[in-house]
């Protein structure tokens, strides 16, 4: 078994009527293949730069479990047939990233992260080559 972080897209219809079912379809998808959920989180719903199966927006899942490393194949094939989500990304991780709460990454504009905006921002000295 390995950890695994995959995030999905649900669509928007599906996600707007019933969330709970949206979220637990993704989850036996996952679960029919062996794989154990380690935490579930809910992201924000998208406008797409453009249409994905039709779609013009999307809600956004991160999912963290633990999965036999041949059942990924399959698991990404489940995905691919299903109606309800329209993109899926999985790839391996170490361990559980934490994450901010929806609230607060929209308190801080687009989600961006004020550390890494200090870290790339240009001096406001200029440089003296000598």
């Amino acid at each position: 078994m390995r950890l695994y972080e995959g995030m999905f897209i649900i669509s928007d219809t599906v996600a707007g009527s019933d969330w709970e079912a949206a979220v637990k379809h993704v989850e036996d998808l996952l679960k029919s293949r062996g794989a154990e959920i380690l935490k579930s989180e809910k992201w924000e719903d998208r406008k797409f730069a453009y249409k994905l199966k039709g779609h013009k927006r999307g809600v956004y899942l991160l999912i963290y479990f633990n999965a036999p490393t041949d059942s990924i194949s399959l698991i990404k094939r489940d995905f691919e047939l299903s109606d309800n989500v329209l993109r899926t990304l999985i790839v391996k991780v170490d361990k559980i990233k934490e994450s901010k709460p929806v609230e607060e990454m929209q308190a801080n504009g687009d989600g961006t992260d004020t550390e890494n905006e200090e870290m790339n921002s240009t001096p406001t000295e200029p440089v003296v080559s000598e």
